[in-house]
C-alpha cells in the first residue's frame, strides 16, 4: 500500500509517502514526495515501461515546491523529476491510460484543463507534456455554497477506458459545476475519443428537473476495467434545503452517451453537523470500480457526527 499524506509546517504545504509491504499492518518511514494542498496520486498498473511508477500532483499555489507534478520510477523509494504542468491546473486528479500515458484533469480559472504526458512513463526521460487543452464542463468548479461553505463542492475527475472494447483509450472528465440556470450545482460529464485532444459537449448526469434548485455536489467518477462508468454525488433534490443530502448513483455502459436513472444510496444526512475548525465536511470523495460494482469512500453525518464511510455499490452484470 502507498499512503500520500499532506503535512503543514508553518505556512508551507508538503507531502510524504508511506509504504506498507504487509497489507497495512506496518508502515515504513516516510519518504519526502514534494507536494502541496489537494495532493493526488495514482500508480501505473499497465504492463509497459512505466509499470509501478507513482505519479503525484497538487495545487502549486499552496506548496513548498516550485512545481506541481512529480513521479517515482523506483517503486516509491524516491521522488524526482519535479516539473510544472502547463497552465498550472489545480483541484484535480490523475489517470493512467492503457498505453501508460498520464492524464491530469483539473480546474483552471473558470474552466478546466486536460494535461497529457507520454514521456512520464519512461524512467530514462525527463517528464514533458504533450499538450494542455481547455475543456468546458458547462460551468466553473464551485467553492463554498450552502452544503459546504468552507470548502469545495467537488473536484475535477479524469479517468480512461482501459477495456479491450471499442472505446479503449477514451478519456472522460467530470465535475460538480455551477452550470447556467437555477441549479447551484450540477454533475457534468465530457468525453474525448482522440486521447484528450478534443472534447464533447458537456452532459448533465443528474436527472432531476433543471428547476429543482438542488445541489448535486462532490461529483465523483471511476471507470471499471470493462469500461462501465460509475458516478456518485451528494444530492439535495428531496430535502428542499441545501444542507440535507443523500448520496446518489448513476452508471453508463456506452461511454457516457446515456445514463441510468439516478438512484439514492444512503439515508439523508446534514452536512453541517460536526464542523470542526472549518465549516465544511471535506472537499471530495473517492471511488474505485471493478467489473461488477464500485467501492466508495465518503463522508457523512448519518451517526450525528462527521464519519468516513465505506459503501459497496453493485453488483452489476
Amino acid at each position: 500500500f502507498f499512503y500520500y499524506s499532506l503535512t503543514l509546517s508553518g505556512s508551507a504545504y508538503s507531502c510524504q509517502m508511506f509504504q506498507s509491504l504487509d497489507k497495512g499492518v506496518t508502515w515504513d518511514d516516510p519518504v519526502s514526495a514534494y507536494g502541496g494542498d489537494k495532493n493526488w496520486m495514482t500508480i501505473d498498473r499497465t504492463a509497459g515501461i512505466g509499470s509501478g511508477n507513482i505519479y503525484c500532483d497538487w495545487n502549486i499555489t499552496y506548496s513548498c515546491c516550485p512545481g506541481d507534478f512529480a513521479r517515482s520510477t523506483d517503486h516509491g523509494a524516491s521522488y524526482s523529476s519535479l516539473v510544472t504542468m502547463p497552465s498550472a491546473p489545480y483541484w484535480g486528479t490523475i489517470a493512467v491510460g492503457p498505453d501508460g500515458e498520464v492524464y491530469i484533469g483539473a480546474a483552471s480559472g473558470s474552466s478546466f484543463r486536460c494535461v497529457k504526458s507520454t514521456t512520464a512513463q519512461d524512467p530514462a526521460q525527463t517528464t514533458t507534456f504533450d499538450f494542455s487543452v481547455p475543456v468546458s464542463l458547462g460551468g466553473p468548479i464551485t467553492y463554498g455554497g450552502t452544503p459546504n461553505p468552507g470548502g469545495l463542492l467537488g473536484q475535477g475527475w479524469i479517468d480512461v477506458d482501459r477495456s479491450d472494447g471499442s472505446r479503449r483509450g477514451w478519456v472522460y472528465m467530470l465535475c460538480s459545476v455551477n452550470s447556467p440556470g437555477s441549479d447551484p450545482a450540477d454533475v457534468m460529464f465530457v468525453r474525448s475519443t482522440d486521447g484528450g485532444q478534443t472534447w464533447s459537449a458537456p452532459v448533465r448526469v443528474n436527472d432531476d428537473a433543471p428547476t429543482t434548485n438542488a445541489y448535486q455536489w462532490f461529483g465523483t467518477m471511476s471507470v471499471a476495467p470493462n469500461g462501465r462508468i460509475d458516478v456518485i454525488w451528494n444530492d439535495t433534490r428531496h430535502s428542499g434545503t441545501g444542507t440535507i443530502s443523500r448520496v446518489y448513483y448513476s452508471f453508463s455502459h456506452d461511454g457516457g452517451f446515456t445514463w441510468s436513472a439516478n438512484a439514492a444510496l444512503t439515508p439523508p444526512f446534514d452536512s453541517t453537523i460536526g464542523w470542526p475548525q472549518q465549516n465544511k465536511i471535506g472537499d471530495y470523495y473517492h471511488m474505485a470500480s471493478d467489473d461488477v460494482g464500485a467501492n466508495l469512500a465518503y463522508a457523512a453525518t448519518i451517526n450525528g457526527e462527521q464519519d468516513v464511510w465505506f459503501l459497496r455499490i453493485g453488483d452489476y452484470d
